[in-house]
């Protein structure tokens, strides 16, 4: 019997709805409908269109219907960290930020005034960075921010978009552990530190497992799109990256890791309880929360952001690049000219991306890069070589080893950094599925509705729906040597 589930699914650059059709163990994937989600600059704030993006998921579920899918279930997922309030009356209190927004540029003194470091990692396990909504809140908190004065709950933005749809508030775990204000260990919000940072308790709902079903589409939503009344919302693993984790494909028994590959490159290793030691706060891995009481133990790396932004540049000069020339232009580049840190600070903001490479081989005293093709390829083999030095730290702070890298998600089409990859890491990668957060999502949604059992029938089902690719480490010789030449640009 045919089950559909509509995903909505939505990056930090763009947002698809998917339909996922299960039968005889496959899923079958159809896109609906596809939009740009871009950030709206104001003055000095950047904020994201929230109501515009709500729009967009309505005309998702409306062309479902018009197609006449029967949907068996409805799930959000999107980019991490970001929230916004609702006030006493359940409208929203303004615009939300956007996680680049540069209120954050430089609270993370005015917070550690207030809570140390160490301990809000020890207390969360969760990897510093800027961005985490704990210093977006600190930040807030120390501005004065209007909104807190009105604020009545706080909605992480894929919980936000549930409410939207069903009137439903609370905090879907995977998406509540990204903001570094969960604590794993009593299972809860992490009170000490949002006394600490100086935010009321009352903002925050509780904390519920993906796979909850949430509601059902409120009635003015019935109206709009015409959908059924009794198509249940569920809570996905609504942090994109969770949903991609729950698609990797892998075998159970084999020692393996992934990648989430695209904006962001998110490599980890999916545990059973979190691990927060002295050496993971100093290597500044995180752990995140999963689908099925997993947890993500990983790394944060910078991504593909650095070839996207680099083609809008490249493009707003009229170069109209697509990413297969600059694949092909970076390939006929010289190799192992010159390497930049992908989570360089410098590196964050949107902005003129070649040019901040260019500057950052010329301060560290390398050879400057010239051209698309020399500094798309700096970039492709700064990010294989940091992915090296991941999976390494990975191996030793779990002491478990790391035999086949799954990569998943966007990135996987990039089959240059994908041999890359397999060349510095000396490891097997499988590339697939492309549309892994979309099949994440779908499997939650079919887990929570009893059309499948558990976590590794999913992903036998998810293995059988897709075109794996695999690529063997080659030249490891000349990995190795660039491995060593790069250790003092890379961290």
């Amino acid at each position: 019997m045919q089950k559909h589930y509509l995903a909505f699914d939505l990056g930090a650059s763009n947002g698809r709805a998917m339909v996922g059709t299960l039968e005889d163990g496959k899923i079958t994937l159809e896109e609906l409908h596809r939009f740009p989600n871009a950030p709206v600059a104001i003055h000095d704030g950047l904020f994201w269109n929230i109501l515009g993006l709500f729009t967009e998921l309505k005309t998702g579920l409306a062309k479902a219907v018009q197609k006449g899918i029967p949907l068996a279930g409805i799930g959000i997922d999107t980019w991490g960290v970001d929230y916004a309030f609702l006030d006493k009356q359940g409208f929203l209190v303004g615009n939300p930020r956007n996680y680049r927004d540069p209120r954050v540029d430089d609270v993370l003194p005015w917070t550690y005034q207030r809570v140390p470091r160490e301990e809000i990692y020890r207390s969360t396990g969760i990897q510093i960075m800027p961005l985490n909504t704990i210093f977006q809140l600190s930040a807030a908190v120390r501005d004065g921010d209007c909104q807190l004065v009105t604020a009545e709950k706080l909605l992480f933005i894929p919980n936000l978009l549930t409410w939207l749809f069903t009137g439903n508030v609370s905090a879907e775990y995977t998406f509540a552990t990204t903001s570094q204000l969960y604590d794993p260990f009593a299972k809860d919000w992490c009170w000490k530190l949002i006394d600490a940072i100086g935010v009321k308790r009352s903002l925050f709902p509780p904390i519920v497992p993906p796979g909850t079903i949430a509601g059902k589409p409120l009635p003015q939503i019935q109206r709009e799109t015409k959908c059924a009344e009794d198509i249940p919302v569920i809570l996905v693993g609504s942090h994109d990256t969770a949903s991609a984790v729950a698609a990797v494909p892998a075998q159970a028994g084999t020692n393996w890791a992934y990648l989430s590959s695209g904006t962001w490159s998110l490599l980890g290793m999916e545990l059973d309880a979190p691990l927060v030691t002295t050496e993971s706060f100093a290597a500044n891995y995180t752990n995140e929360g999963g689908v099925c009481g997993t947890i993500r133990f990983l790394k944060n790396i910078m991504g593909l952001w650095l070839i996207q932004e680099c083609r809008n540049e490249w493009n707003r000069h009229g170069m109209n690049l697509g990413f297969g020339e600059i694949m092909e232009q970076a390939q006929a580049a010289a190799p192992f000219q010159a390497f930049v840190d992908p989570n360089d600070p410098s590196f964050v903001a949107p902005g003129n991306m070649p040019e901040r490479i260019v500057e950052f081989c010329r301060r560290t005293g390398q050879t400057v890069p010239d051209g698309v093709g020399a500094i798309a390829r700096c970039a492709f083999e700064s990010l294989a070589l940091r992915y090296r030095k991941a999976i390494e730290e990975l191996e030793k702070l779990t002491g478990r080893k790391v035999d086949v890298l799954h990569i998943v998600g966007g990135g996987c089409k990039n089959t240059l950094l994908n041999q890359f990859t397999a060349n510095a890491s000396g490891r097997t990668v499988k590339a697939g599925p492309v549309e892994g957060t979309a099949f994440g999502n779908i499997v939650m949604q079919a887990l929570a509705t009893g059309a499948v059992k558990s976590l590794q029938e999913a992903r036998e089902i998810i293995a059988a729906s897709s075109e794996i690719e695999t690529y063997q480490p080659q030249e490891m010789d000349a990995w190795d040597a660039a491995y060593q030449k790069s250790k003092p640009f890379l961290w």
